[in-house]
C-alpha cells in the first residue's frame, strides 16, 4: 500500500509544465523508488515522443518539482538517470524511513501560465537579477529588456508562427488538444480554451481554423501571416522576455526543462506572470528533424542564424523556451491536471 507521503509528493511533481498540458509523464513507485517514464497520450494526434525535446523538457519539469517537494520536507533523494534513448528516464530513490505527514511547498500549487495582458511596469530590479543568475548544469538564462533586442526575437517569433500555421501535423496537434465542453475540460489535460484569454470572437476564430482543408484555402491568401501577427501582439508589449539557453545533448534537454519550472515558479511566487512560447525552438528542431511545412526551410535557417546572433549563443547551443514577463492585469483561468492515477501507480 502506499504512503499518503508518497501520494502527494506525486500530485505535486505532476504539477509541472508541459506542451500545451499534455503531462506526457508517468511516476512508478516501488520499494527501490520512483522510476519516471513516458506515458503517451492521444497518440493520434501528438507530435512530441518520448525522446522529443518537449517531452524533455516536461520530464525535467517533474524532477524539479520531485526535488522541491522532497526539500521542503527535509528528504534527500538520489537520482540515477539512464543514457539517452531509454527508458525509464530516471529512478529516484528514497530513504526508508519517510515523515509521516507530507507538507506541500508553496512553488508548483501556485505555478501558471498567464495568456493575458500584463502591465507596462518593468520587472523589479532583485528579481531581475534572481532570474539572470539562475543556471542549472549548462543552462542559463538570458534576458532581454532592451526594446530593439526584444523587437527582433518577436519578429522571429511571428516568422516562426507564420511555418507553424502552415503545418498540417501541428494544426491536428493544437485542435486535439483543446477542450471547450465542460466534460472536456473536466478530463484534466489539454488546453481548456477558458485559459486562451481569446479576444472577441476569438471562439468562432478557432472554428473557422479548426478544418484543416479550410485553412489550407485561407492560407492561399495570406491567412497564415495574419494570424502570426495576431500572436505577437502580447508578446510585443512584455517588458521583459527570458529565454532559456543552453546545450540540447542528451540530458541537458532535461536540465533546461528544471531550470524552466524553477525559474516559473519562483517569477509566479513573487508577483510576476508568465506566458511560455515555444514556437521558435519547435521550428528550428523540425527544420532539423524533418516535419517542418514545406518551403519554409530558408525561412527558418534564417531565424536559427539570427538567434544565434541575438542570444550570443555559443555552438551546439541552442533556445529550449521564451517566457513572456511581466505583472498581471488580471487572474487567468488555470489549467486542470489528470488525476493522479492517470500519472502515477505503485507497483505490487
Amino acid at each position: 500500500m502506499t504512503s499518503p507521503f508518497i501520494e502527494q509528493l506525486a500530485a505535486c511533481a505532476a504539477l509541472a509544465p508541459s506542451a500545451d498540458n499534455s503531462q506526457p509523464w508517468q511516476m512508478r513507485w516501488s520499494a527501490d523508488g520512483f522510476e519516471l517514464r513516458h506515458a503517451p497520450r492521444h497518440p493520434d494526434t501528438n507530435v512530441f515522443g518520448a525522446d522529443s525535446h518537449a517531452t524533455l523538457l516536461a520530464i525535467g519539469g517533474l524532477a524539479e518539482n520531485l526535488d522541491a517537494a522532497l526539500a521542503a520536507n527535509g528528504v534527500a533523494g538520489q537520482w540515477t538517470w539512464a543514457p539517452a534513448g531509454t527508458q525509464p528516464y530516471a529512478r529516484l530513490a528514497l530513504p526508508v524511513a519517510l515523515p509521516g505527514s507530507f507538507a506541500p511547498p508553496p512553488g508548483p500549487a501556485l505555478r501558471h501560465t498567464n495568456r493575458l495582458p500584463f502591465r507596462a511596469a518593468a520587472l523589479e530590479p532583485g528579481l531581475n537579477a534572481q532570474v539572470a543568475a539562475a543556471t542549472e548544469g549548462a543552462q542559463r538564462i538570458v534576458m532581454l529588456q532592451d526594446s530593439a533586442a526584444r523587437k527582433a526575437l518577436v519578429r522571429l517569433v511571428r516568422l516562426s508562427s507564420e511555418a507553424r500555421f502552415c503545418n498540417r501535423d501541428l494544426h491536428r496537434w493544437l485542435f486535439g488538444s483543446l477542450r471547450e465542453t465542460p466534460a472536456e475540460v473536466a478530463g484534466g489535460d489539454g488546453l481548456d480554451v477558458a485559459t486562451l484569454g481569446l479576444p472577441p470572437g476569438g471562439k468562432a476564430m478557432l472554428g473557422l481554423m479548426s478544418n484543416w482543408k479550410r485553412m489550407e484555402k485561407l492560407n492561399r491568401f495570406g491567412a497564415y501571416k495574419f494570424l502570426a501577427m495576431t500572436e505577437v501582439g502580447l508578446i510585443a508589449a512584455a517588458p521583459a522576455l527570458l529565454c532559456v539557453v543552453g546545450s540540447g545533448k542528451g540530458r541537458d534537454s532535461i536540465e533546461a526543462g528544471r531550470l524552466l519550472t524553477r525559474v516559473w515558479t519562483m517569477l509566479n511566487q513573487q508577483g510576476a506572470a508568465v506566458q511560455p512560447y515555444y514556437v521558435v525552438t519547435d521550428q528550428v528542431n523540425r527544420l532539423h528533424g524533418g516535419g517542418l511545412a514545406a518551403g519554409f526551410e530558408d525561412k527558418i535557417g534564417a531565424v536559427e542564424r539570427e538567434l544565434h546572433q541575438l542570444l550570443g549563443l555559443a555552438q551546439g547551443e541552442m533556445l529550449h523556451m521564451i517566457l513572456r514577463v511581466g505583472y498581471p492585469k488580471a487572474t487567468p483561468a488555470r489549467s486542470r491536471r489528470l488525476p493522479l492515477p492517470a500519472v502515477f501507480v505503485s507497483a505490487p
